[in-house]
């Protein structure tokens, strides 16, 4: 009932801000019965509730109740007009999928493309700039798997510096950050357009092409998202490998940082990790599946025979075959 409406007929759906609810704070689920929802209008379980359109699809691509705000009103008739944290835009709206659009011609919105270009520029700049920035606030395990990666160079006489490029760069940028660019959703509650979706495509593309070692040469007939962000590429190439010339001069991290941090995190995210799914998912998907030669690799390493891990592994098995392990 508190939800407030603006001139255009959109509501925008309350949130826990809305109600005083701060950051940090307690909150736990109380089940209240709807008693006032009689039996004919909408049974327990065996039939769908044809007064009340529980859950609905925001703008933001998150369910949402269009039930009455008051709690004890009855639910009314769906609003056409609601959103949850982005209104969405009328020709990028979920509402309008089955609409026919039209076909943008390049010649006509090149001008729209460079100046939309140029608004941009400076938060692209500037994201880029924030993940390619080699401080102390790198998390340790970076700087770990980059010097893991110049010693497996060194140790195997790989000479060409791309080869060792191309390793960190499938690790961390390519595998990470472009999904992040082009999955907004993934980490925020906004809803992702068809506009929006291809407009961080070529985002994520002058990404990768930053990225890689090699030479794209463009001409007249290249792309429009190659040659929008052409003359930047040199800029960006020069930012990454400045990127993994400012890890490598960072203080190394030893095996035992390493473990310590890992031990941090651990302790710090204890409560969100269900371990004993965990623990099931990596022995029916891994164990199981690849058991003896995991057996072989065992039986054959001195530091693992020293620890018995062969015998330890069979006996884990057994029980959770529910054999004795005495017949191990």
């Amino acid at each position: 009932m508190t939800t407030k409406g603006d001139a255009g007929g959109w509501r925008r759906l309350n949130t826990l801000a809305h109600y005083g609810v701060r950051d940090s704070a307690l909150m736990a689920l109380v089940h209240r019965p709807h008693a006032h929802l009689n039996n004919a209008n909408c049974t327990s379980g065996t039939a769908k509730c044809t007064t009340c359109s529980t859950f609905g699809m925001s703008g933001s691509g998150s369910p949402v109740s269009h039930c009455g705000g008051g709690g004890d009103a009855d639910c009314g008739a769906v609003e056409a007009h609601v959103y949850h944290l982005v209104k969405p835009v009328d020709h990028d709206s979920p509402n309008r999928g089955g609409e026919r659009t039209h076909k943008a011609i390049p010649e006509i919105f090149l001008t729209r493309l460079l100046s939309t270009k140029g608004t941009v520029q400076k938060f692209v700049d500037d994201f880029f700039k924030n993940i390619l920035n080699a401080n102390e606030s790198l998390p340790p395990a970076i700087k770990w798997l980059f010097d893991l990666f110049d010693e497996a160079g060194r140790r195997h006489g790989i000479t060409d510096p791309e080869v060792v490029l191309a390793w960190k760069s499938n690790s961390l940028p390519l595998r990470f950050w472009v999904n992040v660019i082009k999955n907004p959703n993934f980490i925020l509650d906004v809803h992702k357009s068809p506009t929006v979706d291809s407009c961080l495509s070529v985002i994520a593309q002058t990404f990768m092409d930053a990225c890689s070692t090699t030479e794209h040469r463009l001409g007249k007939d290249s792309p429009s998202n190659k040659l929008l962000f052409a003359k930047d590429i040199s800029q960006y190439k020069a930012s990454v490998r400045a990127f993994y010339n400012g890890v490598r001069t960072l203080p190394p991290v030893t095996d035992q940082d390493m473990a310590a941090y890992l031990h941090h995190l651990s302790l710090t995210h204890l409560a969100e990790l269900d371990s004993k799914h965990a623990v099931q998912e990596l022995f029916h998907t891994y164990i199981t599946r690849y058991y003896s030669p995991i057996m072989e690799t065992l039986e054959m390493d001195p530091n693992c025979r020293t620890l018995h891990l062969a015998h330890k592994l069979d006996n884990v098995m057994c029980t959770i075959n529910g054999e004795p392990t005495s017949m191990c």
